[in-house]
């Protein structure tokens, strides 16, 4: 019996190292996965933060000399020479950022380590979506501890970042009548709606409905010179007074593309309107601005209204050049009795701040008032009329003739009246979008 023991302890002997070596290595793989596992995960960090900052940069450098070289988006045009310095800018400040982050790269991307600079235009329909894409790629292999025992190949990322740079752009891509309501047609209330006897005249941009276009009634007509009328969702009335001959288009406005930083009113003084007589107003936060009679001057700058009352201008006359009237409740009601009328936006150059460039009327996110304009023949507005919860009601004395070098911008449009109505778009006097950018991927 003790014999057969022994025997069998001499069988086992040599057990604990076989064991303790296979733990070892089971060990030593775990130490691989924990060490060089979270060494690849920090690189790939390190890259992917490296690959946007590139990208970004990119994208920075495309809107920087897109801006100091007037080139908007009517000017971009994918294969041009100036799309080309558009690319070129860009490649170049995503390299040196790249290498502000110890990553040597180049424009070719075939080896995933570089920069490409792509063009799209894309026709959708209502608008024409142009950009450029910076596409960063950036390889990197993770020098190992342990895993280099065991697996011969090399550790390797592989990151890609993708920023989206568009053109500046004037608000809607320069349509002149937009109305942002989606909703379907019901009662002549939602969309753009043309109503009255009046003869309008748009030149210089298109109308345009995220829902509903409607012709109410059928003594009224509209013309469009140098754009197309169109809407996303229904129609309902009479379309034929309508000239070019309105299209459905199934595909609404970005809302990118109709999005305005409202100005702050923090610092402005607090002021009142004085009750009789000409009078100068000065820039600042007012409650309300009423008036009925003489002559009343707004000297350029932002004016914040803050009551519910709102302007509302019934009688003598009005001017005001470089002026930007934000409502935050309360609406604008200037009627046919005003005479004469001449309100202008002011320029971008030299800076307007706090008031905004190229916008005339700004009714705040969430206001849903309405500006009420009549004009007659000594009226003239110059500048984007902006209300995105609010509606716009634009129309003319009978008989007359007003001028509204404008873009009108509600959530509903109507214009109406008797009047012969003009109605001037140019980009280069209302708001322009700057570059937008927006990191994909």
């Amino acid at each position: 019996m003790i014999q057969k023991r022994k025997q069998m302890r001499t069988c086992e002997s040599g057990q604990v190292m076989a064991f303790l070596a296979l733990t070892f290595v089971v060990l030593l793989g775990f130490a691989a996965l924990a060490i060089d596992g979270g060494m690849l995960l920090s690189d790939r960090r390190h890259a992917q933060n490296a690959a946007d900052a590139s990208s970004l940069a990119g994208g920075s450098g495309a809107a920087y000399y897109m801006r100091s070289n007037n080139i908007n988006y009517n000017g971009f045009l994918c294969g041009t020479p100036k799309t080309d310095l558009i690319a070129s800018a860009a490649e170049h400040a995503a390299i040196i950022q790249a290498g502000l982050n110890d990553y040597t790269i180049d424009g070719d991307i075939s080896d995933h380590h570089g920069v490409a600079v792509r063009c799209e235009i894309t026709d959708l329909g209502s608008y024409e979506d142009k950009h450029l894409d910076v596409i960063t790629n950036i390889t990197r292999d993770t020098n190992t501890s342990f895993a280099h025992l065991v697996y011969d190949g090399p550790l390797r990322n592989q990151v890609e970042a993708v920023a989206r740079v568009y053109p500046p752009a004037p608000l809607a891509f320069g349509k002149a009548i937009i109305a942002l309501n989606d909703a379907a047609c019901s009662g002549n209330k939602y969309g753009v709606i043309f109503s009255g006897s009046s003869n309008t005249t748009v030149t210089g941009g298109g109308v345009w409905s995220n829902g509903c276009l409607t012709g109410n009634g059928t003594s009224f007509s509209v013309t469009v010179n140098n754009g197309g009328v169109g809407y996303a969702g229904s129609s309902t009335g009479t379309l034929t007074n309508i000239s070019p001959a309105p299209e459905h288009i199934p595909s609404q406005l970005p809302d990118y593309s109709t999005a305005v930083n409202e100005p702050t009113c923090a610092g402005l003084p607090n002021r009142t309107v004085p009750n009789h007589g000409d009078a100068t107003l000065q820039p600042g936060i007012y409650n309300k601005i009423k008036w009925t009679g003489g002559a009343l001057t707004l000297d350029p700058g932002l004016y914040c209204i803050t009551g519910s009352q709102g302007v509302a201008i019934s009688g003598g006359s009005l001017s005001g050049n470089g002026v930007t009237l934000f409502l935050q409740t309360g609406g604008v009601t200037i009627n046919g009795n005003v005479t004469p009328v001449d309100l202008r936006a002011p320029v971008e150059s030299p800076d307007p701040a706090p008031a905004v460039p190229g916008i005339l009327m700004y009714l705040a996110h969430g206001n849903t008032s309405t500006i009420s304009v009549t004009g007659n023949s000594t009226s003239f507005y110059l500048g984007t009329v902006y209300a995105p919860d609010g509606d716009l009601y634009f129309s003319g004395s009978s008989g007359t003739n007003p001028t509204f070098n404008t873009q009108l911008i509600g959530n509903n449009v109507e214009v109406s009246g008797g009047a012969t109505i003009d109605i001037n778009f140019n980009d280069e006097e209302n708001y322009e979008k700057p570059p937008y950018m927006d990191l994909l991927k």
